[in-house]
Formats: C-alpha cells, structure tokens, sequence
C-alpha cells in the first residue's frame, strides 16, 4: 500500500475547506469595514474642527479685537525671557 507523495495531499480536505476559507473572507471584510469606518469618522471629525478654526481666523481678520487673545496673557519678551535665564542660572552655581 503505497501512499500518495505530501505534495498531491491537500491540507484540507476540499469539501470541509470551503467554509474555512468563506469565514476568513468575512472577517477580513467585517476588519477592513470597521478600519474604514473608524477612518471616516475621523476624517469628519478633522474637516469640522478645520472649519471652525477657518471661520476663527476669517471672523479674526474682519475684526481684530474679536480674536481670542485679549484674554491671553502677554507672551514675554525675548530680552525678559534671557535675563530670567541668566538670573536662574546665577542662582544655580554655587559659587
């Protein structure tokens, strides 16, 4: 009783293989559905918040003093940001 060489043995049997391979057909698509959805919910969620920081800037360029900034602080200067540099590190060295 010669057996047949592994190369002409299918791993499965054809006629139990096919629903295997149908179920892998499905959760690959139900997995590439999902990743396209969770993209586009993204992407609108990006586009909206684009809009709204468009319609900022445009309401920003009519009237200047309806920006947000009034009720920032003021950004120092560059010569205060070095001279409190310079004075942290003086007060570093232990000289």
């Amino acid at each position: 009783m010669a057996l047949p060489p592994l190369a002409e043995l299918p791993a499965l049997p054809l006629h139990s293989a096919g629903k295997y391979v149908a179920a892998a057909y499905v959760v690959l698509f139900a997995l590439v559905l999902i990743y396209v959805a969770i993209m586009a919910l993204r992407m609108s969620r990006i586009e909206r918040e684009l809009g709204e920081l468009l319609a900022e800037t445009d309401s920003a360029k009519e009237d200047p003093r309806a920006s947000s900034q009034e009720d920032a602080p003021p950004l120092p200067s560059a010569t205060s940001t070095a001279a409190s540099a310079a004075g942290a590190s003086q007060r570093e060295s232990p000289a």
